[in-house]
């Protein structure tokens, strides 16, 4: 006989739960303290049923990460919301510095969690993650960051994303060539950069990596 199907509310009630728990051994422990064991006994769950809800231990991290988005986008949001396009000749070099300066706050912060949101190997899923996420666990305060989380990150890489608000700034002032030159050395001058953070390398910090990070944006564009 096969197994007896579980109802929608408690395949839902375990992921959240599997989710959670992941979340604190992230906090408590970093990335590498989650396994299918240690987590089977944290939920009090055979740890195979954990195959059941998701591809692997590597996705169910991914869902865990989420969180650490989250805070992100609500001060990209906030930080943004007040600026017209209508009415600022900037607007779109305000919203590209905008965006990076929050972004290698948080990234560099948990260099870890954006690290596995964004170059693990079920990055590519990250937008199909993230809506199921919010379905999975709602907000708990009114926000318009949930929104941008969804919204900002709706395309399938950090590449994309980036050449979304590179296009914009740039259109008319360089070639579309170039244009994805600049987005190509962006992008591998973050993961750069977050790699010596997560190789713990000597003299680094969140604080002087972002400005790094803000200061290439500024002459690889040329802004």
């Amino acid at each position: 006989m096969g197994r007896p199907a579980m109802s929608p509310e408690i395949v839902r009630n375990n992921k959240v739960a599997l989710i959670r728990s992941a979340m604190e051994m992230i906090r408590e422990s970093g990335i590498q303290s989650v396994s299918a064991r240690s987590l089977g006994s944290r939920v009090g769950m055979n740890s195979a049923l954990i195959y059941r809800y998701f591809k692997d231990i590597d996705e169910l991290v991914l869902f865990a990460c989420v969180h650490a988005l989250q805070d992100y986008t609500e001060e990209m949001a906030n930080a943004t919301k007040d600026l017209d396009p209508d009415t600022d000749d900037s607007y779109d070099e305000k919203v590209y510095l905008l965006s990076w300066e929050y972004f290698c706050k948080h990234a560099f912060s948990n260099p870890e969690e954006f690290n596995t949101l964004f170059f693990s190997r079920h990055s590519a899923e990250l937008s199909d993650v993230i809506r199921e996420y919010l379905e999975l666990i709602p907000p708990e305060r009114d926000s318009s960051g949930d929104f941008v989380l969804e919204a900002m990150f709706r395309t399938a890489s950090l590449q994309s994303r980036n050449l979304i608000l590179l296009i914009p700034l740039l259109e008319g002032k360089r070639s579309d060539q170039d244009i994805i030159l600049v987005n190509d050395m962006t992008i591998a001058f973050f993961f750069a950069l977050l790699t010596q953070l997560l190789g713990h390398d000597r003299g680094v910090t969140p604080e002087s990596q972002t400005a790094r990070m803000l200061d290439a944006c500024r002459k690889v564009a040329r802004i």
